[in-house]
């Protein structure tokens, strides 16, 4: 209310510029009043009070409505106090002379051209810290850093000043050019210089405990800004710098001017002319006739809607405009009314299935296609892109000489957790690792075809950011990653993927680099990452976390990516090793003993020793047992659906991954083709597998429903972007009609989640033969041989007894036996014994004439062929007479020892029986409960 810092203390630095004492006494009121906002008054002034349940009293109510007005007005106070900074008169003035060239005016106030050369306000408090920072070692003394640090923190306080709720588009879109404005202004000012000088500096003593606050600062410059729009900045500028008409107006100017101080002509807004008021004045009409046409028009504010499930809703007057606020976010042309009003205006989200991306109208322009449009920083106007000129030469700078320095002295601190660190520094540490990561990988490419034409040649592929691709940075990131999911810290951990990702990509450069140092590192993070005995890899943990209605489109586009780079990177590698390592050195460290093979491993060199595992490592079984669910398809199928949305290469790696999936063999094909040394199984032999592919995993609704809509849009199909999106849809909607004529249920099926991807592939590949109908075949089968193999066994049984009655019939008489044999005593012997064998030899053939029996333990015996009736006498059964009984057609005598030898052969070989306890064989006769006809055998058979 007072305007102390605009009418007294900015005035007061200004007019005496040259007192030191008193201008370090004014920044240090400045650095009080510009304190950044804590945590808590942050949340106060984001609190939501609830007046209508009643349940609060009204003291309660009326304290948080005091606390957050009392945040709101002192956030607006920063922001009120940042605004006085960048639009001070010196700065304006001497932007205007920067401008105007050698015909500019004076400024109206009448200043002298050595206090506008001398520089603004800023440059005040640059000059503060010329002669600390001349100092080194112990020659800098305490007032030193404390001028310093003052100084510092300063800037740290002007550039995280910003609205806590932006509740309408115009207010967060004047504080994002506000921001900008102070991005510029730092480097016309050499703030920028001052913050390049302290990094390069960080790894002396003096300069050491300044590493935390100047990574604040750069977290805060960057905040709001993209990578990629930083690093094509100086490619569309080009472009348009080559044009014939602006180097026409070059010429007729004289001296070039630098390309970060140009004024750049803003093509999305009106023009520069004599037309530019007229075009203000169509505007204005526009947004009084849209006014007109809604009730309550002429009021203002932010309504606070708390929905059920907790979700806040801001809905304000301006973003209900058709033509107001809204089309200034979306940046001017290139946007239509529709586009312009869903990025302000969503619609409403029924559940996290309806809607699976949260964060509407962010976008990253690494994701997303260039026409179409998202966020505001997409297409900015000339503030916009001159902030990100002067980020895209700081950050050339930063990264070729201080990023290295300042990395290894932020990384010591959080290797031994020093307790200068707070809680949001790992976060802020990983922002600025994923921005300057991003930035390389997008400006190397529109660099590299410039390197070439100076015939500058460099090996390095990451530059000074291989000071962050060690195993430290992957073991904070990833386990950053658990802990931020455990937590449920969403938004945290879509920042920690975002980097992982990066730091893949970078690993991939390395990987493919020039550089033999930079490609043996790539080796040794591999091995580490994926080879190891406990591997770090998060990919597979990180795929299975993804839930819709809980992160970003940004966040999936993140996973996708990092799926892709993975992959390749596997596949590169593993082939690489093969090809260097024989199959036979592979086997031979492979069988070899323990103790031998760790002899083998001191004595080869790491880098062979990390081939070695690298060929052995199958990728195959790590994509198919680790990667493919449902849920990967889920997931890839919902982004599918902004493929209007998707950059280029984000439809690739979906496609890409759908076509793996296609071409991945889980049982190939019997050709049947085996001759006689085919070792097949029978079963299969029979059925006749087919080859089966994971591609049945792709016949979903979800995902049919997306591909008839890509194949009925009419805009893209004359878009050399969408043609391997278009042929991938007409291939896989070719293959579901083929495999629905010949399996209609897969109609049925593509409406339901299957919980085993692999086998349902299977089962709908082969007709739904499963295992044990292929098992209950080969059962078939063996039965059929068996049957076979017995009947050839009882032929030449029987042909044996022929020949042996055939030589009994000229053998002697009983009497002569009996004679031959000695006394009477013998011959009783030899009778009784013969009665015996006969007894045996008829209930032998009495269990031969059932059809089937039943053994105690053992299921089923097989039926086995009865022996021939014989006419001379010999043991049958009687088929009228019960099982038990035996009738003897013959005399007993006349049986002779070799007889009761093959019996006892043919009982063993056609009715094994089981050993009771007791050691003794038994025999249960169940031939009236078995059915003759069906022969089955016990599974342990």
């Amino acid at each position: 209310k007072w305007k102390v810092v605009s009418q007294k203390l900015l005035p007061l630095v200004w007019s005496c510029r040259y007192d030191t004492p008193l201008v370090l006494t004014i920044v240090k009121i400045l650095v009080i009043l510009t304190k950044p906002l804590s945590a808590a008054a942050k949340k106060a002034g984001r609190l939501v009070i609830d007046v209508k349940s009643g349940k609060v009293p009204e003291d309660v109510i009326q304290g948080q409505i005091k606390l957050r007005d009392n945040a709101l007005e002192q956030n607006e106070m920063l922001v009120d106090y940042k605004r006085t900074f960048v639009h001070h008169p010196s700065h304006i003035a001497k932007s205007k002379s920067g401008k105007g060239g050698p015909g500019a005016k004076k400024s109206p106030r009448g200043q002298d051209d050595k206090q506008e050369e001398g520089g603004g306000l800023l440059s005040i408090f640059v000059s503060l810290l010329a002669e600390p920072l001349s100092k080194t070692g112990t020659e800098r003394t305490d007032a030193d850093h404390l001028t310093i640090e003052l100084v510092l923190h300063l800037f740290r306080n002007l550039l995280s000043a910003e609205p806590i709720m932006t509740g309408t588009a115009e207010k967060s879109c004047q504080s994002a050019v506000l921001h900008q404005e102070l991005i510029s202004l730092f480097e016309r000012e050499l703030v920028l210089d001052v913050f390049l000088v302290l990094a390069q500096e960080l790894e002396s003593r003096e300069n050491a405990q300044y590493n935390l606050l100047l990574m604040e600062i750069l977290h805060h410059l960057l905040r709001t800004q993209d990578p990629t729009q930083v690093a094509r900045i100086t490619s569309a500028i080009a472009t348009k710098s080559n044009a014939p008409a602006i180097e026409k107006v070059n010429k007729g100017q004289g001296p070039a001017i630098s390309p970060s101080r140009t004024p750049l002509r803003n093509t999305s807004g009106p023009p520069a002319s004599t037309g530019s008021l007229r075009a203000q004045l169509k505007t204005e009409r526009q947004n009084l006739r849209a006014a007109a046409h809604s009730r309550h028009s002429h009021f203002g504010g932010t309504l606070v809607v708390t929905r059920p499930g907790g979700r806040r809703q801001y809905v304000s007057a301006s973003s209900l405009k058709p033509g107001g606020a809204s089309a200034a976010e979306g940046g001017g042309d290139g946007i239509s009314a529709s586009a312009a009003m869903s990025s302000v205006d969503p619609p409403r989200r029924k559940n996290r299935k309806a809607e699976p991306f949260i964060g509407f109208g962010r976008s990253s322009a690494s994701h997303t296609r260039q026409g179409a449009v998202i966020s505001s920083n997409h297409e900015g106007g000339p503030v916009t892109r001159r902030a990100q000129q002067t980020l895209n030469n700081f950050c050339g700078k930063f990264v070729n000489k201080c990023y290295g320095p300042m990395m290894k002295s932020l990384k010591n601190e959080f290797r031994r957790d020093s307790v200068r660190l707070e809680e949001s520094d790992k976060l802020v540490f990983f922002r600025i690792i994923w921005f300057f990561s991003q930035w390389w990988r997008v400006s190397r490419g529109s660099k590299s075809a410039q390197i070439e034409s100076e015939g500058k040649k460099s090996n390095s592929a990451v530059g000074q950011l291989i000071f962050t691709m060690d195993m430290f940075t992957f073991n904070l990131v990833l386990n950053s990653t658990d802990n931020f999911h455990q937590r449920k810290k969403y938004s945290d951990l879509m920042q920690a993927v975002a980097l992982y990702h990066e730091m893949m990509q970078l690993l991939q450069e390395m990987y493919l680099s020039k550089d033999s140092t930079e490609h043996v590192m790539a080796l040794g993070l591999m091995d580490r990452l994926f080879y190891a005995n406990e591997p770090l890899d998060r990919l597979p943990k990180l795929l299975s976390w993804w839930s819709p209605g809980t992160f970003t489109r940004e966040y999936l586009c993140d996973l996708v990516e990092l799926c892709h780079v993975t992959l390749k990177l596997l596949d590169t590698n593993s082939k690489s090793c093969q090809k260097d390592i024989p199959a036979d050195a592979r086997r031979k460290h492979k069988f070899k003993d323990k103790k031998k093979r760790e002899e083998e491993e001191r004595r080869l060199d790491a880098v062979e020793r990390m081939k070695n595992t690298a060929a052995e490592f199958d990728v195959s079984s790590y994509f198919a047992k680790k990667i493919v669910s449902n849920q990967l398809v889920f997931m890839y199928t919902r982004l599918l659906t902004q493929y209007k949305i998707n950059s280029h290469h984000i439809n690739h790696h979906i496609v890409a991954l759908f076509l793996r999936l296609c071409k991945f063999t889980i049982v190939q094909e019997d050709d049947g083709s085996g001759g006689a040394n085919d070792m097949r199984d029978p079963g299969k032999i029979l059925i006749g597998g087919k080859t089966v592919t994971l591609e049945p995993m792709l016949y979903n609704i979800n995902l049919l429903t997306t591909l008839n809509d890509i194949l009925h849009d009419v805009i893209i199909r004359r878009d050399k972007d969408y043609s391997s999106l278009l042929s991938f849809a007409t291939l896989i909607m070719r293959h579901f009609a083929r495999a629905t004529e010949s399996n209609p249920m897969l109609f049925i099926e593509c409406l339901f989640r299957h919980p085993a991807p692999h086998r349902f592939c299977e089962l709908s590949t082969n007709m739904y033969v499963s295992e044990e109908l292929m098992m209950i075949a080969e059962r078939e089968v063996l039965l059929e041989e068996q049957q076979k193999l017995m009947e050839s066994q009882l032929d030449e049984v029987g042909e044996e007894d022929q020949m042996h009655e055939s030589s009994e019939e000229m053998a002697p008489d009983n009497d002569e036996e009996v004679e031959f044999g000695g006394e009477g005593d013998e011959l009783e012997e030899t009778n009784i014994d013969s009665d015996i064998v006969a007894t045996d030899s008829a209930g032998a053939e009495q269990e031969d004439k059932d059809p089937e029996r039943w053994n105690g333990r053992r299921k089923f015996i097989p039926k086995r062929k009865r022996p021939r009736e014989d006419v001379d006498g010999q043991l049958t059964l009687d088929e009228s007479s019960s099982p038990s009984s035996v009738k003897h057609l013959g005399q007993e005598d006349n049986i002779s020892s070799d007889r009761v030898k093959r019996s006892k052969i043919l009982r063993k070989k056609f009715a094994t029986p089981d050993i009771p306890s007791d050691g003794e064989e038994e025999f249960v006769d169940n031939s009236a409960s078995i059915n003759p006809a069906r022969l089955v055998f016990d599974d342990d058979e």
